[in-house]
């Protein structure tokens, strides 16, 4: 009884057969002479199959329909014998095929033209009267083809690989070079740091005129000190907490907040700026929120943030903080009736030191730190504006304390 291991011995046989089965193009014009190269590739053991086309024109299709492994052309298929160099007709290969091996059937070549023809990249020939040679020629050709391929496959992996690791020692030199500017920046802004907030803090007391009254010059340039030296340390400051939460340093401590006290301190500190402005300040609680999970001098820097911002870009109506649960999130939505931005601009207010046509004042920094703050407390910030109708900056809290992967 057989246990069909000999029928799938067969198939496995003739699946490598027909592997190995070579696809052969025959160009000649001369029936005589592609019946002389047809016979000779079936009576020998080359396992092949051929196709002969008659004109440049049949063999171009041909290429298009399906693939070779090898082309054989006789050289004075044109019928003139007078060609002694068969480079004079293999234009057409070089446009073709170059990449398929090509052998000559031809008449004798003289050695000079015979190396010539091997240098254009002619595989191989075989003389007219000695086509037995023709599959040996086939055969050899055929495996130094594919070792110089695979060969060539070698190399061009060895050399993918090498500039691989180029890459990633350029990419480490660059990420340390870049590592080194922001420590060195960073130790510049600490030593910055301590002298202006020294000249605001000096500048505020004259222009509160704790030491006595300032003339009307006087007082218009302390102010402008005042007003610069503020815009430096906040840009100090600011750019400090960045690199911080860049070199992954950073650490925010979790605490059980009461949200209206949190609101109603930051409300505080803006409530003069809104009223330097004739803006209306409003707040708005829901009936369902009483606490929160955050860093309380992170979440009090993130509220003045968008509420200075708010102030700053509205020459009338109001500026409102609202907060509200939904779902397992709090949210402190920002309102204004400000100058708003355009849609095009929102992605641009939270890449450093961006600065839209529109929002020329401040550093650049607030919006893109206090972001990164809310996303250290496993939230975010999002953004709904309309040019000319205000903007909606919106906090995004989890409602309940979870701890964040940093």
């Amino acid at each position: 009884m057989s246990d069909g291991s000999g029928s799938s011995v067969q198939q496995q046989t003739k699946l490598k057969q027909f592997e190995r089965v070579k696809k052969v193009l025959i160009l000649a014009t001369h029936t005589a002479e592609a019946e002389a190269i047809a016979t000779t590739l079936r009576s020998s053991s080359l396992n092949c199959q051929y196709h002969v086309c008659v004109t440049v024109k049949q063999a171009r299709k041909a290429l298009v329909d399906d693939a070779y492994n090898v082309m054989l052309y006789d050289y004075s298929a044109d019928g003139d014998r007078s060609i002694k160099n068969p480079l004079q007709q293999l234009g057409w290969w070089y446009e073709l095929s170059p990449q398929i091996p090509l052998v000559l059937v031809t008449d004798t070549l003289g050695d000079e033209i015979a190396v010539e023809c091997i240098q254009a990249g002619v595989g191989g020939y075989v003389l007219r009267h000695r086509l037995d040679k023709l599959p040996n020629i086939i055969e050899n050709l055929l495996a130094n083809f594919s070792w110089q391929k695979s060969q060539l496959q070698f190399v061009t992996v060895g050399q993918q690989q090498k500039r691989i690791e180029q890459l990633e020692a350029e990419n480490q030199r660059l990420r340390a070079a870049e590592t080194a500017i922001q420590e060195h920046i960073s130790h510049l802004a600490h030593e910055l740091r301590s002298p202006v907030a020294g000249i605001v803090g000096f500048a505020r007391m004259l222009r509160d005129c704790i030491y006595g009254a300032l003339n009307t010059k006087q007082m218009q340039y302390i102010c402008s000190i005042t007003s610069t030296g503020e815009y430096l340390l906040e840009l100090v400051n600011n750019y400090l907490d960045l690199a911080k939460i860049e070199a992954d340093k950073e650490e925010i401590h979790i605490e059980r907040l009461v949200v209206e006290e949190v609101c109603y301190s930051a409300l505080s500190i803006i409530r003069p700026r809104v009223k330097e402005k004739n803006l209306e300040l409003n707040f708005g609680l829901g009936k369902d929120v009483d606490f929160c999970f955050a860093d309380p001098i992170r979440l009090k820097q993130i509220l003045l943030n968008l509420l200075s911002n708010a102030v700053k870009f509205t020459a009338a109506g109001s500026v409102t903080l609202k907060v509200e649960k939904k779902d397992e999130m709090l949210t402190f939505a920002v309102i204004d009736t400000g100058i708003g931005i355009a849609p095009s601009d929102c992605d641009k207010l939270f890449q450093a030191f961006q600065q839209l046509n529109s929002w020329r004042e401040g550093t650049g920094l607030g919006l893109v730190l206090s972001r990164k703050l809310a996303r250290l407390h496993g939230g975010d910030i999002t953004i709904g504006s309309e040019v000319g109708k205000g903007s909606c900056f919106t906090l995004h809290l989890p409602s309940k304390f979870k701890k964040v992967e940093s």
